[in-house]
């Protein structure tokens, strides 16, 4: 496995091991959360922290299902901060880290699972 830590259990577990559907949720994954994430970032910078929490809760359960516990718990402190206009401070610097796991975690499927490149 690569440096990005991720646990594809669950997924073997509802898809009965089934390598196809694995590989299709881990393309789906790099088709579409970077542009989640680049809604994110606007969103942030229009100061719009209702509709950013909103995406970052509906982007959570695909990254659960991927086991992936460090950028889980970055959206999680975006969803609550942005939900509940605390800490927006921290804000710029979470989206940062999201970017890097999202990009990270990418790599990592596309090394590991040879996707080849989007």
């Amino acid at each position: 496995m690569s440096e990005n830590r991720y646990d594809l259990s669950f997924l073997k577990r509802i898809s009965g091991e089934d390598q196809a559907f694995i590989i299709d949720m881990l393309d789906t994954f790099r088709n579409t959360a970077p542009g989640i994430v680049d809604k994110m970032e606007l969103f942030a910078r229009r100061k719009k922290y209702e509709a950013l929490s909103r995406e970052a809760h509906r982007f959570i359960p695909g990254v659960t299902f991927l086991g992936v516990k460090d950028l889980e718990k970055d959206l999680i402190d975006i969803e609550e901060n942005a939900k509940n206009l605390e800490n927006l401070e921290k804000l710029p610097e979470l989206l940062i880290s999201v970017r890097k796991n999202v990009d990270s975690l990418i790599q990592c499927f596309i090394d590991d699972f040879n996707l080849g490149s989007c």
